[in-house]
């Protein structure tokens, strides 16, 4: 938001002119929720690895779906700590175990609160293990093996990209930073753009400016998920 109100300020120098910087500082804080949204959820799926292999532990120690459950919570939680994400959801998921809710409703509620594809998967997977008899040792090995590959390409898209991405955040700099250094180094070029219609020429090129920086954001997301 502060950024928003500063390319307000920056291209308005007006009270009237920085109300209209309102919607921009709204977006600029949106995207950046839901960046913190974006990388919450990548932190999820390292820390749900770690969760599912503890699982994978206890079952093949001989332990039922419920019991492993049970016994990863403690692991995960001494692994991460009890606020980090997977362990506040671990302490979540016992709970309504202890409440007799199946663990396949428990993996749908841990999908739609958090989001996580592989929550998704999981609760599907469970449902057919058990359809079968109840052997869930298989298909978690399946889903911690497709976690893995899905992470490693992540990570090797996320290398090929790096370039771009610095490319990209330099370019979304370069337009404010012009307008910064003309305005104190020759502040008579710039005059006429805070004066009358300039106001209105401003405006319009804000508007192309944040465009132009959320349509890079999104091309850079989408190339980011595989």
């Amino acid at each position: 938001m502060l950024a928003g109100f500063s390319l307000g300020y920056l291209f308005f120098k007006s009270r009237g002119g920085l109300m209209l910087s309102f919607p921009l500082a709204y977006g600029a804080l949106r995207v950046g929720r839901r960046k913190i949204y974006l990388r919450r959820k990548e932190e999820l799926e390292v820390q749900l690895r770690d969760y599912l292999l503890s699982m994978l532990a206890f079952l093949r120690a001989g332990y039922s779906l419920e019991n492993a459950m049970r016994g990863a919570e403690k692991e995960i939680i001494t692994m991460h700590g009890t606020s980090s994400i997977i362990g506040l959801e671990a302490q979540r998921m016992n709970r309504e175990l202890n409440l007799r809710i199946q663990p396949e409703q428990i993996w749908d509620s841990f999908a739609e609160r958090t989001g996580s594809e592989s929550g998704q998967q999981l609760s599907k997977v469970f449902r057919i293990a058990k359809r079968q008899g109840g052997d869930y040792l298989p298909v978690l090995k399946a889903t911690v093996r497709l976690m893995d590959a899905r992470n490693e390409l992540k990570r090797e898209i996320g290398t090929l990209l790096a370039g771009q991405r610095l490319e990209y955040y330099i370019m979304c700099l370069v337009p404010a930073g012009m307008l910064l250094y003309l305005d104190i180094s020759s502040p008579d070029m710039t005059r006429f753009l805070y004066e009358e219609a300039g106001h209105f020429l401003m405006a319009g090129i804000l508007l192309l400016y944040g465009l132009a920086v959320y349509w890079g954001d999104r091309i850079l997301e989408k190339s980011y998920a595989p």
